[in-house]
């Protein structure tokens, strides 16, 4: 069997193995008789003697990773350009996408980047993102076993079929492990105490694969991340945050709250004729607060809240096992398993008469469900209002009440395991080398959430209901089965039966089979032609079976969402290398893939390679990419789940009010104001979304061109340009700009939309109309009030009703620039410097095929010009010196081309955080930089020291962010890293 020289093994390693090109090919070792071994490189199905190809790889071997004080993938990710920000696990509760992350290639979303083991599928996660996205949850791959990661930054359908549009991470395994090494890592946040990273690792390996013909190793990798809540980050957000939100801290009652767990009285609210509203604290309460003529009984919730980092455990385990049989048959299997859970408590839950829900499921279709929380009717037991109040609402009440009976109950748990087993063999008969194997992989998904009403149990514990009447109130039951005002056993069991824990089960599995022949075909004058021949066939299945009460509608805001999918898929792909010249070699590739419901799809890739002269190498490819419907789009089922929408109309009437009521001369009506300012923004609906059987695949035109220079053995730079054409993109309609269009067409009420619903204007929404009237009564808010009394016209939205459809293009294009070098130092050791970095040309969209595109989104808020990665890493004696620099360029506030949102007008009207010189200069540039030391001490034992964030640099406040600021940043501050590995044998 072939084996890898170790020279040529290192420096593919590296990333280096143009480097060693002079060393693998010099004639004068063919002269000698010496054998040329050949690598395999992640975009092609031949092995090559030089690991460089007309296509751009970049490579991170496992000593970076370790510099870099990366624990998961995802942090790797973090550190290279190309990848931008996608779902990070530990910010995912609640997204319907729970305990997962994702790559990102050049922003063109999960579904355009594929992701290898090496060099074969996994099984996508259990829960698609969006409900729509499938993806390989990259935190399931065996980090501790991780040789190297190889990133094609090109399209590769021609090779590896669907999904490889923006290019392909293939994380690669050792071959080989003989010996028993240890690891351990603990990471912690000088700002933020209850931040921490704990991982452990485990390799054990036998047998020599050169002397014994076998080697079997595994790994044992465990992680844990300690749960970090809003208590924690209360105080830390960026200042303009508390400008922004200026009632945030106020209103967890950190000061004049009940102390956690202690019951609760309550607050007690009625509505008079005019829709004025009045509150009284309930008897008993210990934490009055008091607004005007109104009390409230305050509750600290902090304790209690979703966690900012939900708590996480993951243990993965990877088998590896090669045997020789002979010198050219080789047999290898895999199996690998990852359990991942992450969990968090949530607020308690409350009762909250007039509150509303209104969401779609799946057995009522389009009907709209709602569900408003009942009032206390006038002989109801626990209706204590004064006569005073009791009178201006027919003696009936509302109550705001917290259930405290079962603290941990509220909250949410995911649990995923994966798994893939593997088997096959690689050998060669004459000329020819070959290579088979099948795989079995899947994943089961688990979601427990503990947050949404039972309609069932809510009137269990509350009912029986019954209906005013005149005005139309629903009433629970004078005397219900929950007695308010204690904590008992028995509040608890009805507590659990009204805030059910809602579970959704997820399957994936993955059945492939592939093999493929390659060798020699011809002899040209400037050389073999090589060629390799394969085939492959796979089986997907995707199964949801939807929680059955959330599909009758009973469990508020969750429509018991469904997915039935399975097919099967063959494909066949051929490439060849063709030396058209010394030092001219073409490489061409075709695929033909066959899937259910369209024609067979055909990716063709050609790249070239020319080298001007042994220190400079010109390279350019082009290629056509696809991705297939996947089975959350294609298959049978539907999505029924909240969303959250921006009504631009509803943001302005409040805003318009608060800000009238800030005006005020009474101080507690510009106190009301401040709480109102920016609270009706951004509104939670409820949306369905069906399969499309229908749909065709994606397609796109994907070209590189680049320029590789290596003016020494131990320095090279190279260029690369990268366009990307992606069309008849498979969408699920943006849900905002669903509801834009719907008010374009049918109005702000939105009278006659078949797709979009409002709800009428709600008690509290007058009641608000009511508090901004009554300041204008008063005559000392005359001038005050001189424009008018501004009102709602229209209540909140409700449902939208979307689709997937092919629709619309997407164009990005820019530069990749490398640069890598060693030096040596003498009697100082050897430094090496590197830096990777990605310029954004364009991103446009055309969002419905028709003529004209988008403006460029490059440079607005989402999407900056210029990310970058420098890297220092110095090595003397037995101490390794690492630095890493992370550079984000400058961005406009803009969210897309046009947007008006942020002109330095706006802000300076607006009288928020940002002030207009804050938009007129835009988002300022961010760095960070990372250090890291490892000294060996002795033979085998390795010590670490990693400091994130060397210079406690903190996120800029940025008001679209979730807690203020751009999560691809953190707030966690200067991180402390110690690790230690030891190899016993």
């Amino acid at each position: 069997m072939r084996k890898t020289t170790k020279l040529v093994a290192v420096l593919a390693a590296a990333g280096l193995a143009s480097w060693a090109q002079a060393q693998t090919a010099n004639p004068s070792n063919k002269e000698a008789g010496e054998k040329l071994d050949r690598v395999e490189v992640t975009g092609s199905s031949i092995k090559r003697i030089n690991a460089e190809t007309a296509s751009p790889v970049q490579v991170v071997d496992a000593k970076q990773i370790e510099n870099m004080g990366a624990k998961t993938l995802q942090q790797v990710l973090e550190n290279l350009p190309a990848n931008m920000p996608a779902l990070q696990d530990f910010r995912s509760m609640f997204t319907g996408t729970d305990g997962a992350s994702q790559a990102n290639l050049r922003g063109l979303g999960a579904q355009g980047t594929l992701m290898l083991l090496n060099g074969r599928r996994l099984s996508f996660y259990g829960a698609p993102d969006g409900f729509q996205t499938q993806f390989v949850n990259i935190d399931t791959i065996p980090a501790a076993a991780i040789e190297r990661m190889e990133i094609l930054t090109d399209g590769a359908s021609a090779v590896y079929g669907s999904d490889a549009v923006a290019g392909v991470i293939n994380v690669i395994t050792k071959k080989e492990f003989t010996g028993l090494q240890l690891s351990a890592n603990t990471e912690s946040s000088q700002r933020i105490k209850a931040y921490g990273q704990h991982s452990a690792s485990a390799m054990f390996g036998f047998g020599d694969l050169a002397r014994d013909k076998f080697n079997v190793y595994g790994s044992v990798n465990l992680y844990k991340r300690d749960t970090v809540s809003p208590q924690d980050t209360l105080d830390k957000r960026p200042a303009g945050y508390y400008i922004d939100n200026p009632n945030y801290i106020k209103n967890f009652r950190i000061s004049d709250g009940s102390t956690p767990g202690v019951l609760n009285p309550g607050t007690l609210f009625v509505f008079d004729s005019k829709n004025t509203r009045s509150s009284m604290a309930v008897p008993g309460c210990t934490s009055i607060v008091t607004t005007g003529s109104n009390t409230s009984c305050a509750i600290n919730n902090l304790p209690y809240q979703l966690a900012v980092v939900g708590a996480s455990d993951r243990a993965t385990l990877f088998l590896n096992g090669t045997y020789a049989a002979s010198p050219d048959m080789e047999f290898f299997g895999q199996a690998n398993y990852t359990h991942i859970q992450l969990h968090s408590i949530n607020r308690p839950a409350f009762f909250n008469s007039g509150s509303s829900s209104n969401w779609f499921s799946r057995d009522t279709g389009t009907t709209l469900n709602t569900f408003t929380q009942p009032f206390l009717g006038p002989n109801n037991v626990y209706n204590k209002l004064t006569p005073e109040l009791k009178a201006k609402m027919g003696g009936a009440a509302g109550l705001t009440y917290y259930l405290l009976d079962d603290l941990n109950h509220i909250g949410q748990k995911n649990e995923d395991n994966s798994y893939r087993v593997l088997g096959g063999v690689r050998g060669s008969f004459g000329k020819w080398d070959y290579e088979s194997a099948f795989s079995l992989a899947g994943s089961h998904s688990t979601l427990f959430q503990t947050i949404n009403t039972s309609k069932k149990g809510f009137e269990k514990a509350f009912g029986p209901y019954t209906v005013d009447p005149v005005t139309k109130r629903t009433y629970i039951a004078d005397n219900p089965a929950y007695k308010f005002g204690e904590i008992s056993a028995s509040n608890a069991a009805l507590l659990r039966e009204a805030f059910p824990t809602f579970d959704i089960h997820s399957w994936t599995r993955l059945a492939t089979w592939d093999g493929k022949v390659e060798g020699e075909v011809a002899q040209l004058s400037a050389g073999a032609v090589r060629a390799a021949f394969g085939a492959q066939l796979m089986r997907e299945e995707f199964y949801t079976p939807g929680n059955p009460a959330a599909a009758a509608g009973d469990i508020t805001q969750q429509g018991g969402s469904w997915f039935k999918g399975e097919r099967n898929v063959a494909a066949l792909f051929s490439e060849a290398i063709v030396p058209l010249s010394k030092n001219l070699e073409m490489d061409a590739a075709v695929r033909l893939d066959k899937y259910p419901n369209f024609a067979a799809n055909l990716a063709p890739k050609v790249g070239l390679k020319y080298r001007v002269m042994p220190e400079l190498l010109l390279r350019g490819t082009y290629s056509e990419g696809f991705r297939a419907p996947n089975l959350a789009e294609s298959g049978n089922g539907g999505v029924y789940a909240q969303t959250v929408v921006r009504d631009e109309l509803r943001c302005k009437q409040t805003d318009a009010i608060a800000n009238l009521l800030k005006s005020s001369t009474v101080a507690s009506e510009r106190e009301r104001g401040t709480q109102l300012f920016n609270s009706n923004c951004s509104t939670v609906v409820g949306g369905m979304t069906p399969p499309n059987p229908n749909l065709q695949p994606e397609k796109a035109k994907i070209s590189t061109l680049g320029i590789v220079l290596e003016p020494h053995k131990d320095f090279n730079v190279s260029a690369d340009y990268f366009f990307v054409y992606r069309r008849n993109e498979i969408v699920r309609e943006d849900f905002g700009r669903l509801f834009r269009e719907a008010v374009e067409k049918y109005g702000p009420s939105l009278e006659g939309a078949p797709n979009a619903q409002r709800v009428p204007l709600s008690d509290a929404d007058k009641a608000v109309m009511a508090e901004a009237a009554a300041m204008c009564a008063n005559p000392a808010n005359a001038a005050a009030c001189a424009a008018g009394v501004p009102k709602y016209t229209v209540g909140n939205l409700a449902g939208l009703v979307n689709k997937y459809l092919n629709r619309g293009r997407t164009l990005v294009d820019g530069f990749d620039l490398d640069a890598q070098g060693r030096f040596s130092l003498g009697d100082y050791g050897r430094l090496g410097l590197g830096i990777k970095t990605t310029i954004m040309n364009r991103t446009i969209y055309n969002y419905d095929d028709g003529e004209g595109w988008s403006g460029n989104y490059i440079g607005l808020h989402s999407n900056p010009k210029v990310t970058a990665t420098l890297n220092a890493d110095w090595k003397y004696r037995d101490f390794t010196t690492s630095v890493f620099v992370n550079y984000t360029g400058t961005r406009k506030w803009a969210d897309y081309p046009g947007d008006e949102t942020y002109t330095p007008e706006a802000c300076a009207t607006k009288g928020g955080a940002l002030t207009a010189d804050d938009c007129r200069r835009g988002i300022p540039s961010y760095t960070t930089v990372n250090l890291s030391m490892n000294w060996t001490p002795i033979k085998h034992l390795n010590l670490g020291l990693n400091v994130k964030n060397l210079f406690n640099r903190q996120p800029y406040y940025d008001p679209n962010g979730w807690e203020g600021y751009d999560h691809r940043y953190n707030i966690y501050g200067r991180m402390l890293s110690l690790s230690a590995s030891y190899k016993f044998w």
